[in-house]
């Protein structure tokens, strides 16, 4: 275990929002910055051993820790429907065809390979990069996508890129702001970085829930960020937000007329729990 720092702030000060031990598991302590309130949790298992909590059955049994199947064709078709809106409310359309000549994407924390797999099928030079020995193996060898097994931070690529996605990646990392120095340097004059993550903070739906909110998947996710915490981390290394969304509530049932409605109003009150984000490189 490792203790961490706001990395907004610095060893700023910080005090206790609450403890919780997942699946009768060990204690973990969400902590708030006096600052600037990020919330992120302290201490954290190191790097070296966050990959134990990682289950092998995480992608293909639906807990509050993992997804429900990862690899089923219902699930797939539901995340490349998910993948379809967010690129719309990011105004992805327009900047595609802005671009000339080969378009390259690199997707950070791919997977499966779903969306490597959308902007192939668009014509892009698309490649990934996810640490989830089996996701590789799936995207490699049924869907036959140019995907890589190992850390963004350690590898190094020939070409820079037009666009680059982190899909609900950046919560899962020790060093995001690494991360978007790396980004930064590995994209194009222009390019873009396009990001989904949890949303804490401000007038949405995670308020409803308090401890019990569906995203404080304790300890692989380890930060928590607010919308205007994220553009200030985004403007910090280099970006220049062009666009911002948010969706989803975690009301009721999936499928509901509850939760159809909740997010519908998630979705046109700007309260959605979750947050998508365009950046271009400054």
């Amino acid at each position: 275990m490792e203790e961490a720092h706001c990395i907004l702030c610095g060893p700023a000060k910080r005090r206790a929002v609450f403890t919780r031990s997942p699946a009768g598991g060990e204690a973990f302590t969400l902590v708030r910055c006096a600052s600037c309130g990020l919330r992120y949790l302290s201490p954290r298992p190191t790097e070296k051993e966050i990959g134990r909590y990682y289950q092998s059955t995480y992608f293909t049994r639906r807990t509050d820790r993992g997804y429900d199947n990862y690899f089923a064709p219902g699930t797939r078709a539901q995340i490349e429907r998910l993948f379809l809106l967010n690129l719309e409310d990011l105004g992805f359309s327009e900047y595609e065809r802005s671009l000339r000549g080969p378009r390259r994407a690199l997707d950070i924390g791919c997977a499966a390979g779903y969306f490597v797999n959308m902007l192939a099928a668009r014509g892009w030079k698309a490649s990934g990069i996810d640490i989830s020995e089996s996701c590789v193996a799936f995207a490699r060898d049924r869907l036959k996508l140019d995907v890589t097994r190992g850390g963004y931070l350690e590898k190094k690529y020939r070409h820079r890129f037009d666009l680059i996605s982190l899909w609900a990646t950046i919560e899962h990392l020790h060093r995001p702001d690494l991360f978007l120095q790396k980004i930064h340097s590995d994209l194009g004059d222009g390019g873009r970085l396009y990001l989904s993550t949890c949303r804490a903070g401000g007038a949405s739906f995670m308020r409803f829930f308090g401890s019990r909110w569906r995203y404080y998947n304790f300890p692989e996710h380890l930060y928590f960020f607010s919308i205007g915490q994220m553009m200030r981390l985004l403007k910090a290394n280099g970006f220049r937000p062009v666009a911002c969304s948010t969706y989803g509530s975690g009301f009721g049932r999936p499928g509901s007329f509850l939760r159809k409605t909740a997010d519908l109003a998630a979705k046109r009150f700007n309260m959605g729990d979750m947050m998508v984000v365009a950046a271009e490189k400054a």
